[in-house]
Parts: C-alpha cells; sequence; structure tokens
C-alpha cells in the first residue's frame, strides 16, 4: 500500500513541476513582436517562391508579382508603430493564478479517489478470477433487469386494473424470481384478498410468506393454512407445511403424525413423496420411533393433490404462462422465457429437485419447446428411477453387546469410526437437520469440542 502512495505522489509532484516550470519561463521571456512574426513568414513565402520559380511551378511574371506583393507586405510592416510590442500567437503571460490550478489538479485527485475509491482492496490477478462465474453473474444480473422492466411495466398496468386476479399473481412470482420477497408478499396478498375462497392463492400467498420468513411459519402464515386444510383436507401443500410448523415448535409427534396422513392421502408416485419420506424418517430417529409403527389417522384417497412446492423459489407455472397472455406479445415472450431461465438455472443447483423438473417440463411444453422438454423429461425418468436414499444405520445390539467388551482405546475408535461415516454421509445430504443434531450429540459425547462446535453453526443455519 505504501508503494501505490509514493506512486501517486511522485507522479503528481512531477506533473505539477512540469507545468509550473513551462509557465515560468514563458512568462519571464521577452514577449516576441507581432512584426518580428509576421517578418519571419513573409521571408518564407518569398523563399517558397524561389523554389518554385526554379521548379517550373511559376512563371517569371508570376514569380515577380508575387515578390511585388510580398515586399509591399514587409514595407508596410515597417510603417506599423502599433504593432511593436504585442504578443506573437501561441505566447502568454505568467498568471500565479493557473500555477496555483497545476497544483490544485492533483491534490483534488486524491483526495476523490479517497472518497470514492478503495485503495484498501487488493488486486485481483486475471489467472485467479473466475471468469465464467463472472460471466454468468453479469447475464443473471442483464437478466434480472429486463424481468424488473416487465415486472415495473405489469405492476403500471395493475394500477388500472386493480381488479386482475391472475395479474397480481404473475406479479407476485415475477418479484419472487427477482428476490423481491417482501414485494412478492403484497402482490400475492392483493390476489389473496379479491378471491380469499380459493385455497390454491390462499396456499401461494402463505408459501410467500413462509419464504419471505426464512422459512419460519408466523401465525398468520398458519391461520391461512389451517383454513386451507379446513376446506381441502387432502390438500398436500397445506398438510406439508402445517406439520413443519408443529416440528419448528418442537411438537415433532405431531409433525410425523400430519407427514404420515400426507403420505396416505397422497396418490402413488407423487413428486413430494421422497422428501416427506425424508422428513418422516429423520424425525423418526430423533424421538427414537419406527415410522412404520405410526398409523395414519385418515382413509387414503386416490383423487390426484395439488403440486408441492419445491425446495427452490417458485419458477412460472402454466398459469402464469397464460396469465401472461394479457400482455403485449414481446413483454409476454420476454417475461416467460426469463422466469423460466431463471428456474432452469436453479435447478442446475439443485439436481435432485424433482418437483422442480416437472414445473420446468410444463413451462417448457407449453413455451412449445419440446427438444428442452424431452431433455427434462428424461432428467425427470432418472430421478424418479433411482433409489430413495437409506437413512445412516443405526448400531445394533450385538454392536453394542461387542463394544462393552472391549477396551476403553478400541471402543473409541469403533465409536470414532461410526461418527466419521455419519459425518461422512452428512457431506452427501447436507439439509438432514435430525442427522446433523445426531452428530452434534456424538461429538459431545466424544468430547471433542471443537467439531462440536462446527456442528452446532450447521444447525443453526439450517433452522433460521
Amino acid at each position: 500500500m505504501s508503494g501505490l502512495w509514493i506512486t501517486i505522489a511522485a507522479i503528481s509532484v512531477f506533473v505539477a513541476a512540469g507545468i509550473a516550470w513551462a509557465m515560468t519561463r514563458a512568462g519571464s521571456g521577452q514577449v516576441a513582436r507581432r512584426a518580428d512574426y509576421d517578418l519571419s513568414v513573409f521571408k518564407d513565402q518569398l523563399a517558397e517562391v524561389d523554389r518554385d520559380l526554379e521548379r517550373g511551378v511559376l512563371g517569371e511574371t508570376e514569380a515577380k508579382a508575387a515578390r511585388t506583393e510580398i515586399e509591399r507586405r514587409i514595407l508596410a510592416i515597417a510603417d506599423d508603430k502599433d504593432g511593436d510590442g504585442a504578443p506573437a500567437p501561441g505566447t502568454s503571460k505568467f498568471r500565479p493564478s493557473t500555477l496555483a490550478i497545476s497544483l490544485l489538479i492533483p491534490v483534488a485527485a486524491v483526495a476523490l479517489y479517497l472518497h470514492l475509491g478503495a485503495p484498501s482492496v487488493p488486486n485481483a490477478p486475471y489467472a485467479a478470477r473466475n471468469i465464467a462465474a463472472e460471466q454468468k453473474v453479469t447475464e443473471d444480473s442483464q437478466r434480472a433487469g429486463e424481468m424488473g422492466k416487465l415486472a415495473a411495466s405489469l405492476a403500471k398496468r395493475l394500477a388500472v386494473e386493480p381488479n386482475n386476479i391472475k395479474g397480481w399473481l404473475l406479479l407476485g412470482r415475477s418479484y419472487l424470481a427477482l428476490n423481491r420477497d417482501e414485494d412478492a408478499v403484497a402482490a400475492l396478498k392483493k390476489a389473496h384478498d379479491l378471491n380469499p375462497a380459493n385455497t390454491e392463492i390462499t396456499v401461494e400467498y402463505a408459501e410467500v410468506m413462509i419464504l419471505a420468513n426464512r422459512q419460519r411459519i408466523n401465525d398468520e402464515a398458519a391461520a391461512l393454512l389451517t383454513q386451507v386444510a379446513k376446506a381441502e383436507p387432502s390438500n398436500p401443500r397445506a398438510l406439508f407445511y402445517l406439520g413443519l410448523r408443529k416440528a419448528q415448535q418442537s411438537d415433532l409427534k405431531g409433525a410425523l403424525q400430519d407427514w404420515v396422513n400426507l403420505v396416505a392421502l397422497s396418490p402413488k408416485g407423487s413428486a413430494w413423496l421422497p422428501s416427506v419420506r425424508q422428513q418422516i424418517a429423520a424425525v423418526g430417529r430423533e424421538l427414537g420411533v419406527d415410522p412404520a409403527s405410526v398409523e395414519p389417522t385418515v382413509k387414503p384417497v386416490a383423487a390426484a393433490a395439488p403440486s408441492m412446492p419445491s425446495s427452490s423459489p417458485a419458477g412460472p407455472s402454466a398459469d402464469d404462462v397464460k396469465a401472461a397472455a394479457e400482455m403485449s406479445a414481446d413483454d409476454r415472450n420476454e417475461m416467460i422465457r426469463g422466469m423460466v431461465q431463471r428456474l432452469a438455472d436453479r435447478l442446475k443447483e439443485n439436481p435432485d429437485d424433482l418437483a422442480g423438473w416437472q414445473r420446468l417440463l410444463k413451462a417448457y411444453r407449453v413455451l412449445g419447446d419440446e427438444k428442452k422438454a424431452a431433455e427434462v423429461e428424461a432428467r425427470i425418468k432418472a430421478l424418479q428411477e433411482r433409489p430413495a436414499a437409506s437413512p445412516p444405520p443405526q448400531p445394533t445390539q450385538e454392536q453394542v453387546d461387542a463394544a462393552a467388551g472391549m477396551g476403553i482405546k478400541d471402543r473409541n475408535e469403533m465409536i470414532r469410526g461410526m461418527v466419521q461415516r455419519l459425518a461422512d454421509r452428512l457431506k452427501e445430504n447436507p439439509d438432514d437437520l435430525a442427522g446433523w443434531q445426531r452428530l452434534l450429540k456424538a461429538y459431545r459425547v466424544l468430547g471433542d469440542e471443537n467439531k462440536a462446535a462446527e456442528v452446532e453453526a450447521r444447525i443453526k443455519a439450517l433452522t433460521q
């Protein structure tokens, strides 16, 4: 850092000194007279006439006439008494204010750099930069800017058409894609207020409130979901979030029962079942209960249920695309494709989100992009055929008995090996909250406070 300031100071002093020296020299010498300047020009013209005569460009008559005219002007200079001492073009007298300005410029430049610059930020060598990531950030920013303009256009239209429910839904989803959660909540509240009896709108409104509240379900969202569950006892999103609400309030038994009921009410092959079963397994391990022993308190139904939310932010649905039909052709295409692309980008970061891939498939089909729809369909098929990940194995009674007969050193080694295997599995499944809680307990039993602190920080991040 000191080298930077030394360089800046040296350049500033050098430039200021150069300007001052040139201006001082210009002001200290005798100013050339106008007559001397003009006389020098006319002498050059006479010499030029002689050269043109030698080359044959001018004839004797034309050369004589040119000399006569130039000589007449020279005689006029000799008779001009007023021209004596006038400054020649290109010269100027020295002024102290000009010197002050030359010194003020580098001082002002340094002051401006200290105010707007970042001298403490280290340089980033080109070889160490992730150019692909920077380009992606730029593209995302450009796409977000285009979507922001379209959302602003739609908001202006809704100011004139405040009863347009589909417009408010589309605006809320657009704000959600732009990570403007508070604006998304406000837009979907407008849609809900216009039709509070619509359970799909109510669930979506509650879901956006949950996303804006960092996955925490507050009393208002819980009241809306309870209202939906009363109207549609088999609504999967309402059941899932109500179970999550109980889990957040430490009512794990109630959450387990709600999710077991959700599985019983869900048609076979529903996209949300793997995620729900994973939650059931995690809660069962936390309670020390075999989930298979928990009986549903509802009768299974075969009717298809609405789609569950994915873990990633919502993308465009078929309703989004239909609602956009009210916009102009250019605005409609830009908004739809921008939302679809943002969903596709998020699925690259979360490739196991089956529900998200199914929503993307519907969007591509509505857009008529059969090639991309076929690619997504193949991805969905691969995810559905993949076997579900089994929970980390628990120690059997034989292993417990064997550990009791070991020496302290051998027993500790055996326990550490089991704990390490659990830690390795959690690297592959980093969202398993119950697994991290078990690992925390294990590290504390082993007395490894450093690793326990790391796991505790991870648990805190997951629960916020």
